[in-house]
């Protein structure tokens, strides 16, 4: 999409950024569970995975409501967020800091998607694209689900376990 002149068209690109950001993101999800050692945090980012594939269906079924098509424009930002969290997998580490890392890794990304899912939401409800709206809330609701699992996580077994390193 060359040109943003209406809301619905910066709504469009917003989708298709977030369609981006999703796909991105399930490629990425594969690793954190390769990674991650802690028992209970493994299944937390496979749980997500599945999650994830539906979160993409749903954007897929927006875009088909709204007639957009995926656009071929890769979302930068968890791209970036996703390089940064690559360079410090490289690093030496301890499996118990490996694992404090991967979760700042995902809920960085959590917290992007639930920002532009927040947005998404709101503009969805204001040009009056209710199932739309319906959609993009459920995505924002499991996302904050699983940045308070992942939070819950690192406080109570992930952090305690590499402080102790």
């Amino acid at each position: 999409m060359n040109e943003l002149k209406t809301m619905r068209d910066l709504l469009a690109h917003d989708i298709q950024m977030l369609y981006s950001a999703e796909t991105l993101a399930l490629e990425g999800q594969a690793l954190l569970v390769e990674k991650a050692s802690d028992p209970q945090l493994k299944a937390a980012f496979e749980r997500h995975g599945v999650e994830t594939q539906q979160q993409v269906a749903r954007l897929e079924q927006i875009m088909e409501l709204m007639e957009v098509k995926p656009g071929r424009e890769v979302n930068s930002a968890i791209k970036g967020l996703m390089s940064d969290s690559e360079k410090l997998l490289r690093k030496e580490s301890t499996p118990e800091v490996l694992d404090a890392m991967l979760i700042a890794a995902a809920q960085k990304i959590e917290h992007y998607e639930i920002a532009c899912y927040g947005t998404a939401v709101r503009m969805t409800e204001d040009l009056g694209l209710n199932q739309a709206a319906k959609l993009l809330r459920q995505t924002l609701e499991e996302e904050k689900k699983t940045d308070k699992i992942l939070n819950d996580l690192a406080k109570q077994r992930v952090n305690v376990k590499a402080e102790a390193m």
